[in-house]
This record gives C-alpha cells, sequence and structure tokens, in this order.
C-alpha cells in the first residue's frame, strides 16, 4: 500500500451507533412502561410464562428483567414468581420520609447544574400535563409526571442519591393513579413543578431546595388524606 493510501487510511472517520439493546433490556423496558404507568393491578401477579408468549422471548431474560425490576421497587418477589406491591399506611408514610430527606439536596444540586440539560424536557412535561389536566385524562398525565421527574432528577451530580430517589419513588407507582385521578392533586402538582423549573433555571439552589421540600410535604398530606380519609375525619 503506499504511503498516499496509508495516510487516507488512517485519517477515515467513523460515526459512533448506538448499542443495540439485549432482549433482557427490551422485556425490562417494556415491563418498566407498563408498570409506571400503572398497567398492572397493585397485587397482579406477573406470569413468567404469559410474558415469554406474549412478547415472543425465551425464559432466561424473562427472568433476569423480573429479577431487575423487583430490584428497582417496582415488583416484589415471592414464593410464585413476581406480583405488584401494594402499600399500607406505613409503607407510605416511610416513602415520604425518605423523599423529606434526600429530594431536598437533589433539587438544590438540579439547580447547581449551569447545563440545560433536561430543562426544554421540563417545560414540555408541564405543557402536556396541562393539556392531560384540563380534559381529566390521567394516564397523559403520568406518563407527563414521571418525564419531568425524570428530567429534573438527571441534573443531579450524585448517581447514588439518584438512585435511592428513583428506587422510592416506584414504590409509590402503585398508587399514582388514584391520587392522580383528583383534580387538587395534579393542580397542586403543576404549580410545584412551575415553581421547580424556575428556581432551577435561575440557578436558585435555596430556592428549588426549599421548593421541594414543600413539595413532597404538601403530596404527603394531599395523599394521605386520599388514600387514608378516617385520619382526616378522626382529626
Amino acid at each position: 500500500m503506499s504511503t498516499a493510501k496509508k495516510r487516507h487510511a488512517s485519517e477515515m472517520k467513523l460515526s459512533r451507533f448506538e448499542r443495540p439493546a439485549t432482549i433482557k433490556e427490551h422485556v425490562y423496558n417494556t415491563l418498566r412502561e407498563q408498570l409506571l404507568h400503572n398497567e398492572h393491578e397493585p397485587n397482579g401477579r406477573l406470569v413468567e410464562k404469559q410474558i415469554t408468549d406474549q412478547l415472543g422471548v425465551s425464559r432466561t431474560p424473562v427472568r433476569e428483567a423480573l429479577s431487575w425490576l423487583a430490584s428497582d421497587g417496582l415488583l416484589v418477589a415471592t414464593k410464585h414468581g413476581y406480583k405488584v406491591p401494594e402499600f399500607s399506611r406505613e409503607d407510605v408514610l416511610n416513602v415520604f420520609e425518605v423523599r423529606m430527606l434526600l429530594e431536598p439536596v437533589a433539587a438544590r444540586q438540579a439547580a447547581d447544574n449551569a447545563s440545560d440539560v433536561g430543562l426544554a424536557e421540563m417545560q414540555r412535561a408541564i405543557d402536556r400535563e396541562k393539556v392531560a389536566h384540563s380534559k381529566g385524562a390521567v394516564p397523559p398525565f403520568l406518563r407527563a409526571n414521571v418525564s419531568f421527574r425524570e428530567n429534573w432528577l438527571k441534573r443531579t451530580r450524585n448517581p447514588l442519591l439518584l438512585a435511592l430517589l428513583t428506587r422510592a419513588v416506584h414504590s409509590l407507582q402503585a398508587i399514582r393513579v388514584r391520587t392522580l385521578s383528583e383534580k387538587s392533586i395534579r393542580e397542586f402538582i403543576i404549580g410545584r413543578q412551575q415553581a421547580l423549573l424556575a428556581a432551577i433555571k435561575a440557578g436558585n439552589a435555596d430556592e428549588a431546595e426549599r421548593i421541594q421540600l414543600g413539595t413532597v410535604q404538601g403530596s404527603a398530606k394531599l395523599m394521605r388524606a386520599i388514600l387514608f380519609p378516617e385520619e382526616t375525619t378522626a382529626s
């Protein structure tokens, strides 16, 4: 090969391409979307054979995906396979206690992030929430709500914090539809998200922290009133 040809070959540029997802990842993503959008009832079982038949895959990637989803907190392992979790009053309170400890810190980090990562997506999610709210459409509101949350959390710099919060919030997905059917909850969420986005855009970490703490505290109060009305009556 001539020197010119060698030089030409060494200067060749190759474009990067996305790594193709494995079958396990396809199964995981498919089931995760269904669980996040409450397409399975609390305490409902996910039957391995039904999943393999419907997706046309072998049992091994399905088994691995179900185990992965359980580690995310979206499923619970039982003697007979996996089921969608159902939560008691104590479970809900425990999750909100974790959120109150972690989310204000995450919001501060999101505001300290000088990049524009996720900002446009957050605004689009709020816009979609408003449309869904005006129609009383819970499933699209929930999808937009998940998108907003994922985009502000990915602005945090601490991967362990992100992982802990993701697991904690996944634990609440089983009861989200019940609460988001309430108009007051949807209005509260939209208002708080607009305030958080404004604080993040302004780079105001103190304000973002304050807003998110208030959001979690307010959410806990509203959710308890809906899920456990006997407490409100007793007080």
